[in-house]
């Protein structure tokens, strides 16, 4: 590709954000009224969590709704782009030279962290490359401000005020201050991007100083990371597994696609739009096969089908491991470019 039309591309897809927030309906903003009796309302309702008085008037006071945080929330873009296209973006030269290079650069750490925590350096790197370009972008919002305008919209109101709770709890235990506190416009926090309630759940002080943190100190967002991926309820790490592979489909898939779908499936759409369970054999006998065109290793592991843009894309086998990854952003554009990047790295 010629380098001109590389950064027309470059340039296209930066704009896309923005036309689509501009075709987006412009949301309804609170009175002043409202907002205040809310901000009174969501004040009394922290003091019950425990938030101090001082808190809750140095961070609650003076806030006003913030019109662009809504309209994010409501016009997110990466569900207008095909698989390929995100991948094309997301997993890039540059980034996986950055995780090379990061790789060495802290390989005694690395080394440590993941024999701790059982689970593969490579995941650590991908999920810090992909979170935040390995420190670089943690984005640049008041975490506060951000969290109490989603708390307020009605969309995923109660989801938003645990993290909001969480947040102030951060600073009331003085985790970091409340200049410090920035993050992604939905309230993702530092090189891990953690929401505030993972934050209190997962993060680690690894280097024992007494702060576990996930902004500055790259042994703290590596096991934070690790903590998390290798902690989740039922569905345990397996560091004898991979996170899975890319696989050719059979001539018969259009036939039997929808005989491999789940029944009455839960979870998160990602999680529900996983195909059954079945081992790398029975894939096999199916006619599934490895993109060199031989035929799947023959171990009796349970694999599921993943197809992010169904019929008209790319197919993979996952393995248990994929689904935590799910659990960090229940996307499969995001958990399979987390894997492809993981692979690329480890080369």
């Amino acid at each position: 590709m010629k380098k001109n039309t590389y950064y027309i591309l470059i340039f296209l897809f930066l704009l896309i954000p923005k036309l689509i927030y501009a075709s987006c309906v412009k949301p309804t903003m609170p009175s002043n009224d409202e907002w205040n009796l809310w901000l009174e309302s969501i004040s009394n309702e922290a003091k019950s969590y425990g938030i101090s008085p001082d808190i809750i008037n140095r961070e609650l006071s003076d806030l006003i709704p913030i019109e662009k945080i809504i309209l994010r929330d409501r016009c997110q873009p990466e569900s207008t782009i095909t698989f390929k296209e995100y991948v094309y973006y997301r997993l890039d030269k540059t980034r996986i030279y950055k995780g090379k290079i990061n790789k060495e650069k802290f390989k005694l750490e690395l080394k440590q962290i993941s024999k701790e925590y059982n689970i593969q350096e490579d995941i650590i790197l991908a999920i810090w490359g992909m979170e935040s370009y390995y420190g670089k972008n943690q984005g640049k919002n008041k975490i506060i401000p951000a969290l109490a305008t989603l708390s307020f919209d009605k969309k995923r109101s109660s989801f938003y005020k645990k993290q909001l709770f969480a947040a102030l709890e951060i600073l009331e235990k003085n985790y970091i201050s409340s200049k410090e506190l920035i993050g992604s416009w939905a309230g993702a926090m530092g090189q891990a991007q953690f929401l505030p309630t993972t934050y209190l759940d997962s993060a680690v002080d690894f280097n024992n100083d007494g702060i576990k943190d996930i902004w500055n100190t790259e042994v703290d967002v590596f096991s934070s990371i690790a903590n998390y991926l290798t902690s989740i309820d039922k569905v345990p790490w397996n560091n004898d597994l991979s996170w899975g592979f890319e696989v050719l489909p059979p001539n018969n898939i259009n036939d039997i696609y929808n005989s491999l779908k789940q029944k009455n499936p839960k979870g998160c759409y990602a999680v529900k739009t996983m195909s059954v369970e079945k081992t790398l054999n029975e894939w096999s006998e199916l006619g599934f096969k490895k993109l060199n065109n031989s035929n799947l290793s023959s171990f009796d592991i349970q694999a599921r089908l993943v197809a992010p843009d169904k019929l008209k894309g790319r197919m993979f086998l996952v393995y248990s491991n994929y689904k935590p990854i799910l659990y960090y952003n229940c996307s499969h554009y995001y958990a399979l470019t987390i894997g492809l990047l993981s692979d690329a790295i480890s080369k």
